[in-house]
């Protein structure tokens, strides 16, 4: 009996599910094989940082020639156009100016004598208010351009504003008497002076950017007197050097 009973127990251990086995094509799982996977993946992200750094490599492209001299043969027209307005434009301020410096000049003589003549009324000196204020307001919504043309525009506007400034002195000496009437008078033949000088540095510019644009020579000058240090026109004549197409 007690061999039957061990036989029974044999054949109820045989009938129990065995574990599944490792299959027969699989590599062993061992620190060796992680090792090689590790050095696969190392080389496969090695191998995608060259690949970006070749593609990073490449030049990007260029603008296109054509494209590029058409934007400068553009720009170039523009600034052309642009100095061919503002000589108009600083031709018509100068006869506008030219009366404001004369009647300035008769009031308040530069060397410092006694002025020739009568007095200027109110009519003159509100003739005189009007003409600098609207042509320091013409050439303060003046549109911008190069370097050469901003200097010029710039420099002619300055010029205006100190001639405004010496009608507003002249006209509060107007109104005083005495000591304060003479300050006020030479402050006014001051400004003015600086007006002309500063005038004649901006037409000077203006002349260099003329003759570059083809227009030749500018000379666009408000009187200066003796002694003021206002720069004077060159003695080439007006518009020699002119191109028949003014061209940058």
């Amino acid at each position: 009996m007690p061999t039957r009973q061990r036989d029974a127990g044999a054949r109820k251990k045989d009938a129990r599910p065995s574990r599944p086995g490792r299959p027969a094509d699989a590599p062993p799982a061992g620190p060796g094989w992680r090792a090689v996977a590790a050095i696969g993946a190392c080389l496969a992200v090695a191998a995608g940082i060259v690949a970006l750094v070749l593609l990073l490599r490449e030049p990007p492209p260029g603008p296109d020639p054509d494209r590029v001299a058409e934007l400068e043969a553009s720009y170039a027209e523009r600034d052309v156009e642009q100095i061919g307005a503002l000589i108009e434009q600083t031709r018509g301020a100068r006869d506008d100016l030219l009366p404001v410096v004369e009647g300035l000049d008769a009031a308040l003589p530069a060397d410092g004598s006694a002025p020739a003549g009568d007095p200027p009324g109110d009519e003159a000196v509100a003739e005189w208010r009007e003409a600098v204020d609207a042509v320091a307001e013409e050439y303060g919504s003046a549109p911008s351009g190069d370097t050469g043309h901003n200097i010029a525009r710039g420099g002619l506007r300055s010029a205006v504003e100190l001639l405004a400034s010496s009608v507003t002195a002249y006209e509060s000496a107007r109104a005083a008497e005495g000591e304060e009437r003479e300050r006020l008078e030479t402050l006014a033949g001051d400004l003015r002076t600086q007006a002309v000088r500063a005038w004649s540095v901006a037409a000077t510019q203006l002349d260099v950017i003329g003759i570059g644009a083809g227009y030749g020579h500018v000379h666009i000058f408000l009187p200066a007197a003796p002694g003021s240090e206002a720069l004077i026109p060159d003695s080439a004549p007006e518009g020699t050097g002119a191109r028949e197409t003014p061209a940058s």
